[in-house]
This record gives structure tokens, C-alpha cells and sequence, in this order.
């Protein structure tokens, strides 16, 4: 069943900042698509999915801004100057549908030197959001060996584990994994297999300690994927790198509970706690698509300038 509607705003087929090899589009016929190019890695396009599944719900309603923890001035400055900014390209999304409060989504896009800068609005109806509402945003790393379709959005040999699966199969090889997260502060990768995978950050294992009475074992498998929990992560930073490591794609967003990598889609997920909002309240978080070389210590270094604030703060 059709939960949404969408409206794009300014060029659909473009995005681009001054100075920057990345540029932003819209898929032309499916809906709630967006891709992205980089003239400094030709041969690759990365696809991102605004909308899908249902939310994760736990909590209470807060009751205004201040019990929510929300800096309103603080947000609509922040809003304000990035929507400024040349280059930016927005996607509104109307959320609607039985398992879903009434919300309005905005995101904000910029592409910029290593990747697309994000902003999101969240705008809650009369019922507001209690103070965890998970959703799902899919970033598509899909290769030559997809499905058609999913090509259409994403074609990105360079990040594709199921291209290089089948390159490794070809070879006696067995897979290995090019996806990535920070565990006590060193990069370890993921497993490489077609079981849905993923871990908790820092406020995912506090939320789910609250919703299991501290017993996180009862609660093996987390999101619409239903995804095997591993062991907790530093952050909500998840990236794949290329078989050299010398390219990277990755992905981060405020308030991210969970990271999971899917297949066969190919894609890495953030669950993204958008929630916390009174009744007619808003909030606006920040989150980045990170594309390029240098590897990944050079993206970690990066995360930091970008978010690391967000890491002293646990958010």
C-alpha cells in the first residue's frame, strides 16, 4: 500500500555545488530515489532511498521543546543557513498510513568536495512522536551483478560485495567483506555473507537495554530486516571501502541508533531515531554521504571534523 507522497522542488536531474566532482539527482519514475555521481571516480553511481518499511516505536510523547531536549532557535538557524547555500537540492516526503504518526519529512542535499552534505526536518503532526521512532534510510551499493532495476539507482562496482562475491567465487575465493564500522576506535569489518547484519551505537544499546529491562540477549535481531545484533559500535558511521581500500562510501546521521548491511540489495542501512518531537513540533538533524579517496583513516579523520562533537555528546 502507497503510505507517502512526494514532491521535488528546484531541477530534478542536478545538484551541484560550486567546486565539488559530486552531483545529486532524482530518479525520474520511481519515486523517493535519489543517485549520485562523482567525476573523480567514474563508472560508479551510489543510490539512496528516502522512504521505506515501517518505524520502530518505544516511548512517551514529550510534552514541549524543552522536555524534548530541542533548541528551536538553535534548529531554524541551522535550517535557515544550509537551505542558503548554493548548490542545495530538497525531496519532501508526506508520511502517511496506518503504522505511522502523521509527519512531514524535508531533506536538504548538498553535494560538496568528499560527498553530499544532508540536512532533515522533521515536522510532527497533531500527535507528535514519542521519544524513540526509528526509521530506515537505505544507502544502495549495488553493482554489476544486481537486479536491473535497482542499476537504474545504483551501479557501483567499485563498492559492490556481490560483484566482488562473484569475482571471489569465479577464484576458489571464499567472500570477504568491504563494509566497515569503528569498534573501541579501530576499523573492523563486518561479515561477509547474505544474512541481514548490523550493530547498536552508542544510544541504540541504551535504548534497547530500556526496552529488554537490560537484557540485551533477549533481543537478538533488530530492525526490518530483522537484523543479527553484533557487537556495539563507536558511532553511527558505516562506510564500504573498495578492494584497495583507496576509495571509500560511506554514510552517517545524527541520533543513528543502528547500522545494518543488507543483501541482495547491496545496500548499508542507518536507523535513524527521528523521534522526540511534541505534538506540531519540529526537529532537524544533521547526517553525510562521504565519497572518496584516501581510505579509511582519512575518513574517520573527516567524521571527526564533521560530527565529532556528536560522539562527546553520545548522540
Amino acid at each position: 500500500m502507497k503510505l507517502w507522497t512526494v514532491v521535488l522542488l528546484g531541477m530534478a536531474a542536478v545538484g551541484l555545488a560550486q567546486e565539488t566532482p559530486v552531483t545529486a539527482g532524482f530518479h525520474p519514475t520511481r519515486e523517493g530515489f535519489a543517485f549520485f555521481d562523482n567525476r573523480e571516480h567514474p563508472g560508479n553511481r551510489i543510490g539512496y532511498r528516502f522512504f521505506e518499511h515501517t518505524p520502530m516505536v518505544h516511548g512517551a510523547v514529550p510534552r514541549n521543546d524543552r522536555e524534548a531536549g530541542i533548541d528551536a532557535g538553535a534548529e531554524a538557524k541551522l535550517l535557515r543557513e544550509f537551505a542558503a547555500r548554493p548548490g542545495v537540492v530538497k525531496h519532501e516526503v508526506d508520511v502517511k498510513g496506518e503504522e505511522w504518526a502523521e509527519q512531514k519529512w524535508t531533506f536538504y542535499l548538498l553535494p560538496v568536495r568528499d560527498g553530499i552534505e544532508m540536512l532533515l526536518r522533521v515536522e510532527a503532526g497533531a500527535a507528535g512522536l514519542n521519544s524513540y521512532y526509528g526509521v530506515q534510510q537505505c544507502f544502495r551499493l549495488g553493482g554489476e551483478t544486481n537486479a536491473g532495476w535497482r542499476k537504474e539507482i545504483a551501479r557501483t562496482p567499485a563498492f559492490s560485495e556481490y560483484d566482488y562475491w562473484q569475482e571471489l567465487k569465479e577464484a576458489g575465493r571464499s567472500p570477504e567483506s568491504l563494509t566497515w564500522v569503528r569498534r573501541r576506535g579501530v576499523w573492523e569489518r563486518l561479515p561477509a555473507g547474505e544474512e541481514t547484519v548490523g550493530a547498536r551505537t552508542p544510544p541504540g544499546v541504551l535504548l534497547d537495554q530500556e526496552r529488554t529491562g537490560g537484557q540485551l540477549a533477549s533481543m537478538p535481531r533488530v530492525g526490518p530486516y530483522e537484523a543479527v545484533m553484533l557487537g556495539p559500535v563507536d558511532d553511527g558511521l558505516i562506510t564500504r571501502a573498495d578492494r584497495a581500500r583507496n576509495w571509500v562510501g560511506g554514510i552517517y546521521w545524527q541520533r543513528t541508533s543502528h547500522v545494518t548491511v543488507h543483501h541482495p540489495a547491496d545496500c548499508l542501512h542507518s536507523i535513524v531515531n527521528i523521534g522526540g518531537i511534541p505534538p506540531g513540533g519540529t526537529r532537524v538533524l544533521r547526517g553525510k554521504i562521504y565519497w572518496h579517496a584516501g581510505g579509511l583513516e582519512e575518513l574517520g579523520r573527516r567524521w571527526g571534523a564533521d560530527f565529532g562533537a556528536d560522539a562527546r555528546r553520545g548522540r
